[in-house]
């Protein structure tokens, strides 16, 4: 682990416990025992599993457009401004990344381990599963094609998750004017409510731009409601990571058919219910017949 890892870390749990003692001040029920254990943990086996596996497949991978002259803009990152283009583009690709891991349900099988805690705070920021990993980095393979340098396409990366990790907290009511056109914690809040009218919202890492350019974008109104509309009613490490993969794999094989198995795949992770609902009431007109 390289000295800059450790004082990342170090930051980390220092924020945590300064969070803590401004929630324990303010009567704010922040953090759960067990939840943050599985936080920590899973946020530590995701992060391995980055470091460790997936960087230099990645790296290799995005250095083919550069190494082969098959980047467009090969000579883009001489100049001052490509950290900037570099900065929007990622943020604009994270945008549409983060909004299929929620409309798709092989994607959002192992975004959900992100949402399932019915808790809200810096420790959540972390909660995730390796799963995400092999899938992310090919939504920022655009920009390895546009010419930017790969090293810098995963710096930035690590810029977009750690600016993340401090939207995690409802001890932050307001940024102020800075909410117009940044994604801030009462923004961030919504995305991670199961409100109803909370429901896939507010899909930005750093601008909330994005959601309002393309109508994604609610404001915090009423108190959110953290965690999924069905909540589990466990803290099993196993199950919080990987149940809804395991559901899927029921699904799938009671699948009536090859089209309900690709709808089950990648059809809104609500397909099953609505599909069920309307074969219902079609039988039931049946029945009336």
């Amino acid at each position: 682990m390289e000295p800059q890892d450790i004082g990342a870390i170090l930051i980390f749990f220092l924020v945590v416990a300064i969070e803590m003692i401004v929630g324990a001040v303010r009567h704010i029920k922040l953090y759960k025992g067990k939840d943050t254990i599985n936080n920590i943990v899973l946020g530590l086996v995701t992060s391995l599993f980055k470091s460790f596996v997936m960087y230099g497949p990645v790296l290799a991978f995005y250095s083919l457009f550069k190494d082969n002259g098959w980047a467009l803009f090969p000579k883009i990152n001489q100049f001052w401004w490509a950290w900037i283009i570099l900065l929007f583009a990622m943020d604009f690709l994270f945008y549409w990344f983060h909004l299929l891991s929620h409309i798709s349900r092989i994607f959002w099988a192992s975004h959900v381990v992100h949402h399932n805690s019915q808790h809200f705070n810096f420790t959540t920021s972390i909660r995730g599963i390796f799963v995400i990993m092999t899938y992310r980095f090919l939504f920022f393979a655009p920009l390895a094609i546009i010419g930017f340098n790969p090293i810098h396409i995963i710096l930035m990366n690590q810029i977009l998750f750690f600016y993340q990790l401090f939207i995690h907290t409802k001890t932050i009511k307001s940024w102020g004017v800075l909410e117009w056109f940044m994604n801030t914690p009462s923004h961030h809040r919504v995305h991670h409510a199961s409100n109803p009218q909370y429901l896939d919202k507010n899909y930005a890492a750093i601008f909330i731009i994005w959601d309002r350019m393309f109508g994604t974008f609610e404001p915090e109104v009423e108190e959110p409601v953290y965690g999924l509309i069905t909540n589990l009613d466990t803290d099993n490490i196993f199950i919080v990571g990987f149940h809804e993969f395991i559901a899927i794999f029921n699904d799938l094989f009671k699948a009536k058919s090859f089209s309900d198995g690709v709808h089950l795949l990648f059809d809104h992770p609500g397909w099953k219910i609505s599909h069920q609902s309307h074969k219902e009431f079609l039988a039931s007109l049946q029945k009336k017949d």
